[in-house]
């Protein structure tokens, strides 16, 4: 990024109030057209919540995670047959895509949900979650989620509940939790 932009973005933060949920960045309309140049920018406000390490929640699904030997064997059947479908509508395509740790909720023999590390360092983790359209509403975020915060993994990082502000189911999931509510977010890119 070139100084001088770098420089007005700081300025400008600096002068910002802090940024809360439902209100938008006081100086949005002058970030997007220093970060975009000459094309039109995408963004989406986000809610951060806090997600407590081994969460308990009660729940039918059974929890598969990833270093197990049930994980390994099912990343081992998806390498060979593939994901199914309803995660593979998803953006699920492979078994690449499953960024560990991870902790999958099965709903019978199918895979219904699955929370996975999004964004991973040293200090923390922020929690990246799908569900299969067919059992969306069922509490299986919710057990996959809570399976995930109790990963062996995680327990030195500080975890993290993201969502888009207009993704009301994500935000349900951490309602069901009791997860507190830490900030907004404004992504540009």
């Amino acid at each position: 990024m070139p100084e001088d932009i770098a420089e007005e973005l700081e300025r400008l933060v600096a002068d910002e109030p802090p940024f809360t949920h439902p209100g938008i960045p006081k100086h949005l309309g002058r970030y997007l057209p220093l970060l975009g140049g000459s094309g039109p920018v995408k963004y989406n406000f986000g809610l951060i919540y806090e997600l407590p390490h081994a969460l308990a929640y009660e729940g039918r699904a059974r929890l598969i995670e990833s270093g197990t030997g049930e994980g390994r064997e099912l990343t081992r059947t998806w390498a060979a047959n593939g994901v199914p479908q309803g995660l593979f509508d998803l953006g699920f395509h492979d078994v690449t895509d499953l960024w560990e740790p991870w902790c999958a909720a099965a709903a019978g023999d199918e895979i219904a949900s699955i929370a996975f590390a999004a964004r991973l360092s040293d200090a923390g983790a922020e929690l990246g979650l799908v569900t299969a359209k067919a059992f969306r509403g069922q509490g299986l975020g919710a057990a996959a989620t809570a399976g995930w915060s109790r990963l062996p993994e995680l327990r030195s990082r500080t975890l993290f509940y993201s969502t888009d502000r207009e993704n009301h189911a994500s935000q349900r999931v951490a309602a069901r939790l009791g997860l507190r509510l830490r900030g907004a977010s404004l992504r540009v890119g």
